[in-house]
């Protein structure tokens, strides 16, 4: 009790006049950010661990369900810590009081300037301690989430859990790919789950009524992207196929592109390099956390089927122009060791996707995948991507579209 009200306290006690040391503790901290300072009981938890290596180097390790996130990109100066997120572009910074944080974490980079409170608490697993009953109900299952429920913005998405004790992890799925790793628990009759990946950061709750629903559920990824949701248990739900959200237009003229690589080169698909091969084109951002795993899934693929004819393109839509993004692309290349192809497609949007995609009719999410034959003939197109936070659909995803390609590969120009 005694660490759940030195928490719900810490901000009151960490930005007064305190002792600031320069020393962090090596150990276990729940971190903790305020996306909307008007809406504390929405604060969002996750778990870290500070550790030095025995070769010295310096590490903070976060954590969702099953998902390890080292950053290494990790500095002190004076009694401030700065952490940046691998990949993505997101970073912490902080100063360090009485073995404590707190400081800023800025979704975007220091440089975009828009920033959430963080603070961090030491010694703390539990990852939402300021909830302590037992678990009043068991979520696991697959549910049917409807929200925002009789307005423009309804959908319905698919949740998938698996609860222990009081502990909860699993996902949602929805028509762009899926929610990734969650982390919860159930305390009472109150549902709670969050995730904070470097690109994403969420948190949802609800209420668990007598008849097994959720009910009044929240979400919230930033201030201004919340929802309101309810779910209930629904074995059977499926949602549509990546492959029929989005078709080719008839008599649509072929495909191709002429677009810049990151040294500023010009690459067309009727380049020699994608002659007789088959071509994997993919529409993605470096800061879409669907499309690193797609990026991941398909890294693997290159470097297994390249010599037998597989090439691989990367449409990157990023910011307004190529010298702001090429320092993204630049890191998502090198942090993910993709050797395939990436090119500067222009500005993230529905307007560019579709100038680009010209030839696709449908909803166009991130990832958007085209695959194409040894002849230039699209077979199969699929918009969204669900990554391994997924478990069987990746692993049926990862199956099907290896035997899909290898079934290409196999035909003749």
């Amino acid at each position: 009790m005694r660490k759940i009200i030195c928490l719900l306290s810490l901000i009151t006690i960490l930005t007064g006049g305190c002792i600031r040391h320069n020393l962090l503790k090596q150990g276990p901290y729940l971190g903790v950010l305020r996306i909307d300072s008007t809406e504390h009981e929405m604060d969002l938890p996750f778990n870290m661990i500070y550790a030095i290596t025995p070769d010295g180097q310096k590490i903070m390790q976060v954590s969702n369900a099953n998902e390890i996130i080292m950053i290494s990109e990790l500095a002190f100066s004076g009694d401030t810590v700065f952490m940046k997120f691998p990949v993505f572009t997101s970073e912490i910074i902080a100063l360090i009081r009485h073995d404590s944080l707190i400081g800023r974490y800025y979704p975007k980079g220091k440089e975009a300037g828009r920033w959430y409170t963080f603070y961090a608490l030491p010694g703390v697993t539990d990852r939402f301690p300021w909830s302590t009953q037992e678990a009043g109900a068991n979520v696991t299952g697959r549910w049917k989430i409807n929200e925002n429920a009789g307005t423009p913005d309804s959908s319905v998405m698919i949740g998938e859990f698996v609860q222990e004790s009081n502990r909860v992890t699993g996902t949602i799925l929805n028509t762009g790919g899926d929610y990734r790793y969650l982390e919860g628990k159930v305390s009472g009759n109150k549902f709670m789950i969050s995730a904070i990946d470097g690109a994403h950061t969420l948190i949802l709750t609800a209420g668990i009524s007598k008849q097994g629903k959720l009910e009044n559920g929240r979400f919230m990824g930033s201030p201004n992207w919340k929802s309101s949701w309810t779910a209930e248990k629904n074995e059977t739900i499926t949602l549509p196929k990546m492959d029929e959200l989005v078709k080719l237009k008839p008599n649509a003229r072929p495909f191709t592109f002429e677009l810049p690589d990151i040294n500023g080169d010009k690459v067309s698909l009727a380049d020699p390099k994608f002659k007789d091969k088959v071509v994997v084109v993919m529409a993605i951002g470096t800061w879409c956390p669907n499309c690193l795993d797609e990026t991941i899934f398909f890294r693997e693929m290159y470097t297994n089927y390249r010599d037998k004819g597989l090439e691989l393109v990367a449409l990157c839509f990023e910011d307004k122009t190529m010298e702001d993004s090429k320092p993204r692309i630049e890191r998502f290349i090198a942090q993910t060791g993709a050797g395939y192809t990436f090119l500067y497609a222009g500005p993230r949007g529905r307007e560019s996707v579709q100038s680009v995609l010209f030839n696709m009719d449908g909803r166009l999410a991130y990832p958007t995948t085209l695959f194409i034959d040894r002849k230039g003939v699209i077979r199969k197109v699929e918009t969204g991507f669900s990554g391994p936070g997924t478990g069987r659909h990746y692993e049926e995803f990862c199956k099907e579209t290896t035997k899909f390609i290898e079934t290409l590969l196999e035909e003749k120009p």
